[in-house]
């Protein structure tokens, strides 16, 4: 019954990388084009060939997502999980607030963060991840909530390490705990309220308090808009709330309170921990490859020439930055699989038959460590990239390597991501050496909504 929540699982116990198994079963039978396995009572069909990834891609409109997040209070409105009209809707609400030309203006402030939070860290050994989602939480607050919200917290703490813990926890119970596992296949999101154990009370309390802090910050804003008729759009909630407040009745569907409060947190959510999942694995694998860390520090000092303030010329000119995180994502991505979608019809991909209802994914970590594609795959290797980020040699199938998923769903994130991503490492390492601790004997790569490195001190800190 647990299926592929169980495989992960045990990789993690036995190989400390929940994904190794897999990538270890894939690698050992290159001529399959399909694993076969199961997500609860469902059997589940992943692709792993890109000529299948671009026709499933192309056929979104016929599938639903399946809730990774069991808790329907966070996210299940938002844009990452709606599909059909509403989607739809909330794609070209938002779209153009990430487009590139629209990003670069936040490049500024990201500088002023970063700096910031990186300037006299107390200590030469922590976690990257809590300096990581410290700064991605509140370029993500400062960005689309505005001032205001950005100073929110959550019961005396950081929200951005309220996520953090959130997302772990639940991905913790979601690929770790066989208990949670069976509990959800029988009671779905009742788990919480039918013979709840004390880890799951304890999160669908941090999950509650969340909520009703992110309500009453988006009730302020609201209160103050009610009667503005001209509403400039500074920010993500001021395309929403100017939506809500003034032209709703022409939306087709309308839009509701718990929509705009599901949409903060699903941005949040993505913003935060992806970025800072990037980050952390780019400063453990720079710290591992001492040679690869002075070539790229030595690229960011000859771009910026003494300058202190990265622009968006100099991002443009960071092509060793840019190919090393490329190569991040291809080694370790955020997503090694999609959010797996359930069939809504009886459908074919190429030869494949899908029936109603069974679960469908692609497996972003088949090709990208392919030699197939990728000559000598296991190697950091940041020559294969351009400076905008695509790979050099076009005869590789551009479908064989999607860490931000690809078509009409791909991730609308994915240029703020590398911006923010460029702009942190950068600065990182402008302050910093990093070495791995040699105290930590083991380094676990973990499956909890996202893939990453565990919240350990695997790197210290050395001040330049």
């Amino acid at each position: 019954m647990l299926g592929l929540l169980r495989t992960l699982s045990q990789s993690r116990a036995i190989n400390g990388d929940a994904f190794e198994s897999l990538s270890i079963l894939i690698k050992n039978n290159r001529k399959a084009d399909v694993l076969v396995t199961n997500l609860l009572f469902r059997p589940l069909i992943i692709f792993l060939k890109p000529k299948y990834y671009r026709i499933f891609m192309q056929q979104y409109q016929d599938y639903s997502k399946f809730p990774m997040i069991v808790d329907k209070r966070l996210i299940s409105k938002g844009m990452l999980m709606e599909g059909g009209a509403k989607w739809k809707q909330q794609r070209s609400l938002l779209g153009a607030h990430f487009e590139y030309n629209k990003l670069i203006n936040l490049i500024p402030m990201i500088n002023d963060v970063a700096q910031r939070k990186l300037t006299n860290l107390p200590n030469s050994i922590f976690p990257v991840m809590n300096i990581a989602s410290s700064i991605t939480g509140e370029v993500v607050l400062r960005a689309f909530f505005g001032e205001d919200i950005a100073q929110l917290s959550l019961n005396g703490q950081d929200p951005s390490q309220c996520v953090t813990q959130l997302i772990t926890r639940f991905g913790q119970l979601i690929t770790e705990s066989k208990l949670f596992q069976i509990k959800r296949a029988l009671l779905e999101e009742k788990v919480f309220s039918l013979f709840p154990r004390k880890i799951e009370k304890d999160l669908y309390e941090l999950n509650t308090v969340m909520l009703d802090h992110m309500k009453k910050a988006i009730q302020s804003r609201m209160d103050k808009l009610k009667d503005c008729k001209d509403i400039v759009h500074k920010d993500y909630l001021d395309v929403y709330l100017d939506v809500y407040l003034n032209k709703n009745d022409q939306m087709n569907p309308p839009i509701t309170e718990d929509e705009i409060l599901q949409q903060s947190i699903t941005l949040y959510f993505a913003g935060t921990e992806t970025t800072a999942n990037l980050v952390t694995t780019a400063c453990y694998f720079l710290a591992e490859n001492q040679h690869l860390q002075e070539e790229v520090y030595q690229e960011i000092l000859g771009v910026l020439n003494g300058e202190q303030i990265i622009t968006a010329k100099h991002l443009q000119n960071l092509q060793k930055v840019t190919g090393f995180l490329m190569e991040c994502l291809r080694l370790k991505p955020v997503a090694p699989m999609l959010i797996s979608k359930q069939a809504q019809k009886d459908l074919y991909i190429k030869d494949i038959f899908i029936k109603k209802g069974w679960y469908v994914n692609y497996m972003v970590l088949s090709n990208a460590q392919n030699k197939k594609y990728f000559s000598n795959p296991k190697k950091i290797d940041i020559t294969r990239w351009k400076s905008d980020g695509t790979l050099k040699d076009s005869n590789i199938d551009p479908f064989a390597f999607v860490p931000f998923s690809a078509g009409g769903r791909n991730c609308i994130g994915q240029y703020l991501a590398l911006i923010e991503s460029k702009i942190v490492i950068s600065k990182i390492l402008m302050n910093y050496k990093l070495k791995l601790n040699e105290k930590i004997i083991r380094t676990e790569w973990i499956a909890k909504i996202t893939y990453g490195l565990s919240n350990q001190d695997y790197i210290t800190w050395e001040a330049r």
